[in-house]
Order: C-alpha cells, then sequence, then structure tokens
C-alpha cells in the first residue's frame, strides 16, 4: 500500500517574508492503482520459488548424509525425483558427499500453462564452481573437464493448483541445454 504524506502551510498574508505573494497551491494527492497479478504471474512467481528451493535442498541434501533422502519429496517429483533419489543413493553407498552450494546465476521463465497440471517451464543458469564432491578420504573426484557453469531447462508442476497455487509446485524434469554459459556467475 502506497501512502502519501500531504502537508500544506497556510498562508494569510501576514508573513513580511513574502509580501505580495500568493499561497502556494496544494498537490492532488497522488493515488496508486497496481493491478493485482495475473494467474500466470503467481504461478510464474511460485514455480520460480520452488526452483530455488530445489536447488537449496538439494545441495543441502548431498552436503549432510544424515539428511534423508525423503527431504527431495518436497521440492521434486516424476523423473526429477527418481533421478535425484538414486544419485543421492550411488553417492553415499559410495561414500561421497558434496561441499560447497550450486548458485542459481539466471533464471528464466520460457512458459507457464494452468492446464491440469499446472506447468512451468524455466530455464536456469547454474554455477557450481564453488562445488566439490569428496570421498571418505576427503579426495575430489570431479573430473577435471566439468562443466562450472551451464544451463538447464526444468519442468516444474502444480497438479494442485486450485487448492494450492503457492505450495504445490514441484521441479519434475530436467535438461541440459547447449547454451552460452551466462554473464555475472
Amino acid at each position: 500500500m502506497l501512502l502519501v504524506a500531504v502537508t500544506a502551510c497556510a498562508d494569510d498574508g501576514n508573513d513580511p517574508a513574502a509580501p505580495g505573494s500568493t499561497a502556494p497551491s496544494t498537490p492532488a494527492p497522488t493515488t496508486s492503482s497496481s493491478t493485482p497479478p495475473s494467474e500466470s504471474e503467481i504461478a510464474s512467481e511460485a514455480a520460480s520459488a520452488m526452483v530455488r528451493q530445489y536447488f537449496e535442498t538439494v545441495g543441502q541434501i548431498r552436503r549432510d548424509p544424515k539428511r534423508p533422502a525423503s527431504d527431495l519429496d518436497a521440492v521434486a517429483s516424476s523423473t526429477q525425483l527418481l533421478a535425484q533419489k538414486n544419485l543421492l543413493k550411488r553417492q553415499r553407498a559410495d561414500g561421497l558427499h558434496q561441499t560447497g552450494m550450486t548458485k542459481v546465476v539466471k533464471l528464466n521463465v520460457q512458459s507457464v500453462s494452468l492446464d491440469e497440471p499446472a506447468t512451468a517451464v524455466i530455464d536456469v543458469c547454474w554455477d557450481v564452481s564453488g562445488v566439490d564432491v569428496i570421498d571418505r578420504s576427503g579426495t575430489s573426484v570431479v573430473t577435471p573437464e566439468r562443466k562450472d557453469i551451464g544451463w538447464t531447462r526444468f519442468t516444474v508442476t502444480n497438479d494442485k493448483w486450485k487448492t494450492a497455487p503457492a505450495d504445490g509446485w514441484r521441479v519434475s524434469g530436467g535438461s541440459d541445454l547447449e547454451k552460452e554459459p551466462c554473464a555475472g556467475s
């Protein structure tokens, strides 16, 4: 809500510093008529927030071997959930864990559909230059050929859109894109 404060000074003509001046005009109060966000804008914002939360949750789970894989259920579904759980299971069985966190450098919503299930397609430029994967002895297993910056196109779905427009989003799929790395990483 925009608050506008208007103050006015009365001029009774007795001000010796301003002989012959007229009273200043008081500007009309400014009103703001902001349009409420559309359903597509609400979906876009909620899906984008979920993608950021997805990266945060995946990073935390990969860093902490005691954190349960079931925490992924709150941020992923479908093939993305299965892929992340399988990767986590293999890494933990091999005694590997992550250090550092992936940075989301840029996030571009490509499309939003409010059909059932509601779906958003979001391109993410990520930076893993501060991330390492180490074995039990603390030795890095990351290959020198790893790309530190890249793009992935994520599908984010909400099969509860009508009842949970902000809370039902989950990352349900993803595929790497062949794009130039983003700037600002």
